[in-house]
């Protein structure tokens, strides 16, 4: 088990640094990390000093946590989105990794989690937000809207503040 962690964490080491030298000297890259990381520097605290891009082709973006350290994954797909949704995976992955940083056990976020009323967050907060069985989803998902500026119920933000969902700050 422990060779195998290791094995996947020098992995991710080489996948990530690799992309992000490969990236380090692109203009839409670098607009894009400039601008998604001035949005949320005005939302929260604590951010990643990097990300790397993954080729547009790898659509999913991700936020991997091996041992202490944390890979934060974004499609370049992302980049020639809409506004209003192109910074939506970032959001999303960085909530994963603040998350990440305050996580409960599994165990506690199981207990929490099978009390949720799932249709009620499903149409509150997104489909996607019910994907898992432990509420990581749905903390990424509140924390991506509450960035955007939405606002949840107090059903909602209880929830995601018993799962230890990151702190946004209300401007």
């Amino acid at each position: 088990m422990k060779i195998c962690a290791n094995l996947a964490k020098v992995k991710n080491e080489i996948i990530y640094n690799t992309l992000i030298c490969f990236n380090k000297n692109n203009p839409k890259t670098t607009k894009y990390k400039q601008e998604g990381l001035k949005i949320l520097s005005s939302k929260v605290d604590n951010l990643p000093k990097d990300f790397a891009f993954r080729p547009k082709f790898i659509e999913q973006s991700s936020c991997v946590k091996i041992f202490n350290k944390l890979y934060l994954y974004i499609s370049k797909s992302n980049i020639n989105k809409p506004q209003d949704e192109k910074f939506d995976a970032l959001f999303h992955e960085v909530g994963h990794w603040l998350h990440f940083q305050n996580l409960p056990t599994l165990e506690e976020r199981i207990n929490i989690w099978q009390g949720a009323d799932l249709n009620k967050i499903k149409k509150d907060v997104s489909e996607y937000s019910i994907s898992k069985k432990d509420g990581r989803e749905f903390v990424a998902e509140v924390f991506k809207f509450l960035v955007k500026g939405k606002k949840f119920d107090k059903y909602i933000m209880d929830l995601y503040n018993k799962l230890n969902g990151p702190k946004v700050k209300d401007i």
